[in-house]
């Protein structure tokens, strides 16, 4: 007849990688106790408990609190209650990932700031999240120019191909509804974005007729001049003050 097999505080310790004290304490505290103890007062876990220790050790990796998951050892109906404190833990850590975004676009901010203009102008919290609001605002209206821009494409596409088979004064109309939708898109580029020189680090904006004749590099930006040095180079776009 094949005895179960049993495990000291030592065995226990080194199975699931922990220290002997951490065994100890989760004896103590109640939340993984030995089946039974020798006649001389040491702790003999069965395949049982050490399993359950294993589990209260996967628990604790997934960042449950201590008393948490002696809730959850001492329950009837453990899976049920289990359930409840993955939701739980799911939501502290979705809350932690949000705080981290935060505090990556906090320092993102700085560090395209100090990028920019040499320094850092935020003196304040108030001062860093008006920052972010423009950085966000600024992104916005970035993908709604890309938008348009795709739209306004689209509509080049089929504005001319009809306007080939008409005559007359209609493909003179529609040629000129399609430049007017060009000129209001630079003029709301125009509107939205200012540029920071790379030279003397000073920011700027730019009119309609520069905006609309100055060259784009896409990702380089526009080349430009700026008009507090007169250096001339490729400027990206950010937001206005």
């Amino acid at each position: 007849m094949n005895m179960k097999q049993t495990f000291s505080t030592g065995e226990v310790a080194k199975l699931c990688n922990v220290s002997i004290r951490t065994v100890q304490y989760y004896d103590k505290e109640n939340i993984v106790k030995p089946s039974e103890l020798s006649e001389g007062g040491r702790r003999i876990y069965s395949q049982d408990d050490l399993q359950n220790f294993r589990c209260v050790c996967l628990y604790k990796s997934l960042g449950f609190l201590l008393e948490e998951i002696k809730t959850v050892m001492q329950s009837q109906n453990p899976y049920e209650l289990l359930a409840k404190t993955i939701v739980s833990q799911k939501e502290k850590i979705d809350e932690k990932v949000q705080l981290l975004i935060h505090e990556k676009e906090r320092l993102l901010a700085l560090y395209e700031q100090i990028e920019q203009t040499g320094k850092v102008e935020v003196e304040s919290i108030e001062d860093m999240e008006n920052l972010l609001v423009k950085k966000r605002t600024h992104r916005k209206t970035d993908i709604i120019t890309y938008i348009f821009m795709g739209c306004y494409i689209l509509i080049l596409l089929i504005i001319f191909p009809i306007a080939n088979f008409l005559s007359g004064i209609a493909p003179f109309i529609m040629y000129g509804i399609a430049a007017m939708i060009l000129i209001g898109l630079i003029y709301y580029h125009a509107e939205v974005n200012a540029y920071v020189c790379t030279e003397c680090r000073q920011k700027f904006t730019i009119g309609l007729w520069n905006d609309m004749v100055s060259l784009n590099g896409m990702k380089k930006g526009k080349y430009l001049k700026c008009p507090h040095c007169n250096h001339r180079g490729w400027f990206k776009d950010t937001y206005r003050d």
